[in-house]
């Protein structure tokens, strides 16, 4: 098993354990957890006081609820009398109604300060389930337990927590870090192989950013190969390893995004808009990984312009990315639109778009300005892509 952090942290001391043990490392954990809980209690600082109810809460979608809780609470006793909270999945179940849904169920069991929410899931419920633990009593703890490869090589690390408004994601939210993440890759075996690819988008962006020679490691394996390879041992086990660590390493020196950590969105400020206008009846909705892809092609095309990217690079990740992901055809009817709800994007400043993009593999440059004009034709470079 591997212990990623046990001298790294983020600004707010999370540990994350990887590995194929993760799980029985969660019981001692909590036991830590509660042991601490308990002499802030006895030395009068906490003046909620031991909950009503029960101490441990579990968030779960219907999937993780069928595939995963029985494997976890099978590890452990501490969670044997936790209660469970469901939500659905799939973005829809990241906004306010839904977290003051939990709110109002935490109230009633009793929930108090001294309680702890137990994400188990992918993207959506770490994000709300952080936003929830965030808000409620102003602040209890948690714990991110990622069931997705999205979850596991992003969504669950980093302590950013948040709710979409309508179809602009992430734009209510908190910096609020997890106690600590346990990264199980047993779990992906319970996951289609499209949610699979769909998380190999973020392994890729981390590779884009940050290692040129995990980028050419990752293009000897093409999308389709990869997915039939064993996602709990291998290369897979190397690839979320990787992944984890320099999301970590980010972390540690710009927690709050003012600089370094803004390269981690290569992708994602057109990759988020398509995301969005797919969900407004356009189509079937993205899953968040293949509007990621799609959005990266834009960003390749962006660097090429702008940057100095190669025509080899580029070339490469097109080629990469068009051979194994969705295409997502953008025409002039649709181009506006995009770019409308690109407009809310929180990375622009002063009514600018602001990107990052590459200068060759493993060289992210942040803080980027694109105009319209610019935009526009890497969105309609994707007309042309879809090389399936």
């Amino acid at each position: 098993m591997m212990k990623l952090s046990n001298r790294i942290h983020s600004i707010d001391r999370t540990p994350i354990y990887f590995g194929n043990d993760a799980l029985v490392k969660i019981d001692p954990f909590i036991r830590t957890l509660q042991t601490f809980h308990h002499a802030m209690i006895r030395g009068g600082q906490d003046a909620a006081g031991p909950p009503v109810g029960p101490a441990i809460f579990i968030l779960v979608d219907p999937d993780t609820r069928k595939h995963c809780l029985p494997l976890l609470l099978q590890h452990s006793d501490v969670m044997a009398g936790a209660k469970v909270m469901e939500i659905e999945g799939g973005e829809q179940s990241k906004s306010i109604a839904k977290a003051e849904k939990l709110w109002n169920e935490l109230l009633l069991a009793g929930a108090g300060r001294n309680s702890l929410l137990v994400n188990l899931g992918g993207g959506v419920v770490s994000d709300l389930g952080g936003f929830v633990a965030a808000g409620y009593q102003r602040g209890i703890s948690y714990l991110n337990i990622p069931t997705t490869l999205i979850g596991q090589a992003d969504a669950a690390i980093g302590g950013k927590t948040g709710v979409n408004l309508g179809h602009i994601k992430n734009q209510v939210g908190f910096f609020y870090a997890p106690k600590a993440v346990f990264v199980f890759p047993g779990f992906l075996n319970t996951l289609p192989e499209e949610q699979l690819r769909s998380g190999l988008a973020e392994v890729i962006k981390s590779a884009l950013i940050s290692d040129a020679a995990l980028w050419r490691k990752i293009l000897k394996h093409p999308v389709g190969a990869l997915l039939k390879m064993p996602v709990d041992r291998g290369l897979w086990v190397n690839l979320i390893a990787s992944t984890i660590k320099f999301k970590n390493k980010v972390v540690v020196q710009d927690y709050r995004e003012r600089k370094l950590r803004k390269a981690l969105n290569f992708g994602h400020t057109i990759g988020h808009a398509l995301e969005g206008y797919s969900q407004t009846g356009h189509g079937e909705p993205l899953l968040h990984g293949d509007a990621v892809a799609a959005g990266m092609v834009c960003a390749a095309w962006l660097s090429h312009r702008k940057t100095g990217l190669s025509s080899e690079d580029l070339n490469a990740i097109r080629t990469y990315i068009g051979e194994g992901f969705p295409p997502f055809p953008v025409n002039r009817l649709s181009s506006p639109d995009i770019m409308e709800i690109m407009m809310h994007d929180k990375k622009n400043r002063n009514g600018q778009f602001q990107f990052t993009l590459i200068s060759k593999p493993g060289h992210p440059l942040i803080n980027i300005y694109c105009n319209h004009e610019e935009i526009f034709e890497a969105l309609t470079t994707l007309s042309g892509w879809g090389l399936r």
